[in-house]
């Protein structure tokens, strides 16, 4: 079930048309919880009371596709600078919690890809959105975004708040042979590995229905 009711004037103009399919799928019907929990932790709910999600804070995240110089497409994830909080050293994608200077959650997941990689991504590089997705150990309430770019960014951290960016290609989270099980504080949990880092938990999720969609034929969303 799609729950964006956002509107996206994304152009096609000169965009390769794996990124066009990728914009009309995620105007449609979404995989949501289905595609989610393939890579949430066995722990994890799979339902929330309406108080809880009500009383969560809001925020928003970005995924940002780009060509790579090799002629890939490739999208940006962030390690964490270490802080005090439940998120400090994870890989995630940039984005954080709702301010008041935002006028939605779309200016939320950009002016926080702006502030913590030093890039400007505008309005009409948005494709569209995941389905949002609640993370009940720091009670957020995350709206997922799609976005691209027509050429390789240059990157300019803020180092308070990333201690690495990592390039993420398409064909390598696409990929069943690169998502695994791994041991995280005794517990094994769905992931992948991106330069010896792992990616789960809330991340993952979010990546799962991405690379669910990624992967529907063409007529998904005719």
């Amino acid at each position: 079930m799609n729950l964006n009711k956002e509107i996206f004037n994304f152009s096609h103009e000169n965009v390769p048309e794996k990124v066009v399919a990728l914009c009309n799928r995620l105007s449609g019907p979404l995989p949501g919880l289905v595609a989610q929990i393939k890579a949430a932790p066995p722990y994890r709910p799979t339902s929330f009371d309406m108080s809880e999600l009500e009383s969560a804070r809001k925020a928003a995240v970005l995924w940002l596709m780009y060509p790579t110089y090799e002629g890939e497409i490739e999208g940006v994830l962030i390690e964490r600078a270490e802080y005090e909080g439940v998120h400090s050293k994870q890989v995630g994608m940039p984005g954080g919690e709702k301010e008041l200077v935002d006028t939605d959650y779309i200016d939320t997941a950009l002016r926080e890809c702006r502030e913590e990689l030093g890039i400007t991504v505008h309005r009409e590089n948005v494709l569209g959105a995941l389905t949002p997705l609640y993370i009940p150990p720091s009670n957020f309430y995350v709206r997922p975004y799609v976005a691209w770019l027509p050429t390789c960014p240059v990157w300019s951290p803020d180092e308070r708040e990333v201690s690495k960016v990592l390039g993420c290609k398409m064909s390598y989270i696409s990929s069943t042979d690169n998502w695994n099980s791994y041991d995280v504080k005794g517990m094994m949990v769905p992931g992948f590995l991106l330069e010896s880092r792992l990616v789960w938990g809330a991340t993952a999720m979010m990546i799962s229905e991405l690379v669910e969609c990624w992967k529907l034929p063409d007529t998904f969303a005719t």
